[in-house]
């Protein structure tokens, strides 16, 4: 039998992710794109919601009311939907992009308002993953946040001072940032893999963040290396792609008077502002072919994925030859040929 499907390495893997990339470029793009604009529609309600109530709740406090428990818990309230939201986009992103990537590495048909019910119809699994994988950030979040008290208490610490901050703090805010980006890598190996486990497998919650570790353990260091190139190859498409489009409007600002200049600036803006969101459609759904396609892999290598994946493909041919035969048996019947 020949074998379709193997283990790869790391690099072959990388070089899967791009040829599914160009053969899904359409559907995925589709896909992001249609969850984008749910996303952004939401989270700029969210936005003019919020605005009103904050607005409400100050104009109360100036009317001598005070911003009492219920203006906090209005605020937290906000918060919540907010990261609700984003765990939903990232789930409904996330089962699409899985879905796809399967489909298209097996040589499956899919179309795209299947895969958009698919999506909807895991959105509750899939999230709990998402929300699984924030809740392992936190430390990530927790140290960045400490480090944005720390630049902004120094700024106000040695803004009315004359001299820069000393060797200690600018160390210390180095040392952090590197331990910050090694546990990001730490935590993004862990968890890169729990959205295709709940997709696939049904797992939910802490489960699917269980089970992607279970997964990555027995290869983390070259898995996590993989997480590594695969970051700085997408960051390098992102900042090019920006770049690209940056360097060109700015360079109108000379060829218009000044008189025109707040006008370019501000469309400038608008356009870049819409062509960074179109970047981010366009690159999206690259980070969930690689997180499936390693999923994929380390379950062939792993668990003998490849085997079950070999012989249905065997089965489908078989199926495909012996329709064709019929066929041809009809059409000799009828004496077509």
């Amino acid at each position: 039998m020949d074998n379709k499907y193997y283990p790869m390495n790391s690099a072959e893997v990388l070089d899967q992710v791009l040829s599914v990339y160009k053969k899904s470029f359409l559907k995925q793009l589709v896909v992001s794109t249609v969850f984008s604009i749910i996303f952004f529609v939401g989270f700029y309600l969210l936005l003019i919601v919020g605005i009103f109530v904050l607005v409400a709740g100050f104009a109360s406090a100036g009317l001598g009311t005070g911003i009492g428990a219920g203006m906090i818990i209005t605020i937290g309230a906000l918060l919540i939907f907010l990261v609700l939201g984003i765990s939903i986009y990232e789930a409904l992103t996330a089962t699409g992009v899985a879905l796809i990537t399967k489909h298209t590495f097996l040589g499956e048909y899919c179309d795209v308002w299947g895969v958009l019910k698919a999506s909807f119809k895991k959105i509750l699994i899939a999230t709990t993953a998402a929300l699984a994988n924030l809740i392992v950030l936190i430390p990530v979040i927790a140290l960045a946040a400490f480090l944005v008290y720390i630049y902004i208490v120094t700024i106000i610490g040695f803004g009315n001072m004359e001299g820069t901050p000393g060797g200690p703090i600018i160390a210390a805010t180095i040392v952090l940032i590197l331990l910050m980006l090694a546990l990001s890598l730490v935590l993004a190996t862990i968890t890169m893999m729990s959205m295709s486990v709940a997709i696939f497998e049904g797992r939910w919650f802490f489960g699917a963040v269980m089970r992607s570790f279970q997964l990555v353990k027995q290869d983390f260091m070259r898995i996590m290396g993989l997480v590594a190139i695969w970051f700085l190859i997408t960051f390098g498409i992102t900042i090019s792609l920006e770049t690209l489009f940056s360097v060109g409007p700015s360079l109108l600002m000379y060829f218009f008077p000044e008189e025109a200049a707040g006008f370019v600036f501000l469309s400038t803006f608008i356009f870049g502002s819409l062509f960074s969101i179109a970047v981010g459609v366009v690159v999206a759904p690259l980070s969930g072919i690689f997180s499936t396609m390693v999923y994929i892999n380390q379950r062939i290598k792993l668990e003998g994925m490849d085997i079950e994946l070999n012989l249905n493909a065997l089965e489908v041919k078989r199926n495909y030859d012996e329709r064709n035969e019929h066929d041809i048996r009809e059409r000799h019947e009828r004496g077509v040929e």
